[in-house]
């Protein structure tokens, strides 16, 4: 048994927000990842996880196109994630250069197929502002194998010390480099949190959970100090 470190303990504490509230939002991830890992899933049921999920995490704000939209806006991209479920099964001990270049792909085909395809939002002709964060999420949700670039997440990544100059394969390849620097601590971290909610989290998904922690600690502190 490992000495429990920091980020063990920056993930049982985000992890710990779930314990005794069955119905807590951060479930929603897990019932979202564990519906697209069900070789069975269907699609339309896929999309009402997507859009619940996405809607727990701040994805559907009055800012956001998606307020103007059914679940069914989701249905191409859904049917697109779905393909690709192999993804699910990316090893980040040893990830090839052309795997990483599939999640990059994937979020530019994201990002391009609501543009491209949203017409009017609201009544109003008007093109979808489709962000980094969303379309990691997105991933982040089905398929697990990139953290979710929200705001949190990178102002935890920074103060670690990591390069981030925007969402790049090299920037990515510093997330991955420290996860398998620190393999270990993140899958002890992981074996608690199975034991607790029999659902096994994705590399990327702890990797999200340690720096989102971070972040969100950062902002509080700052807060409190003003």
């Amino acid at each position: 048994m490992i000495k429990m470190s920091d980020i063990g303990n920056k993930i049982l504490k985000f992890h710990s927000r779930l314990w005794g509230d069955a119905n807590h939002r951060y479930k929603s991830w897990e019932h979202c990842y564990t519906y697209f890992n069900n070789s069975n899933a269907e699609v339309d049921t896929a999309c009402l996880q997507m859009a619940f999920y996405l809607a727990s995490w701040g994805m559907y704000r009055g800012s956001s196109f998606l307020l103007w939209k059914d679940y069914l806006i989701h249905k191409e991209v859904v049917e697109h994630l779905l393909s690709r479920r192999h993804m699910q099964r990316m090893d980040f001990t040893n990830i090839k250069s052309q795997e990483v270049e599939e999640i990059f792909d994937l979020i530019a085909w994201i990002k391009n197929w609501y543009q491209d395809n949203i017409k009017f939002i609201n009544g109003e002709e008007k093109r979808a502002n489709v962000t980094d964060t969303l379309a990691t999420k997105m991933i982040l949700g089905s398929l697990g194998s990139i953290p979710a670039y929200d705001r949190y997440f990178i102002d935890g990544i920074r103060r670690k010390g990591l390069s981030y100059s925007g969402l790049k394969p090299i920037n990515f390849a510093s997330v991955v480099k420290f996860y398998k620097e620190n393999q270990e601590e993140f899958l002890y971290a992981n074996q608690t949190i199975l034991k607790s909610s029999g659902v096994n989290y994705p590399p990327m998904k702890l990797v999200d959970m340690y720096f989102w922690e971070m972040g969100y600690e950062l902002n509080q502190n700052s807060s409190n100090n003003r």
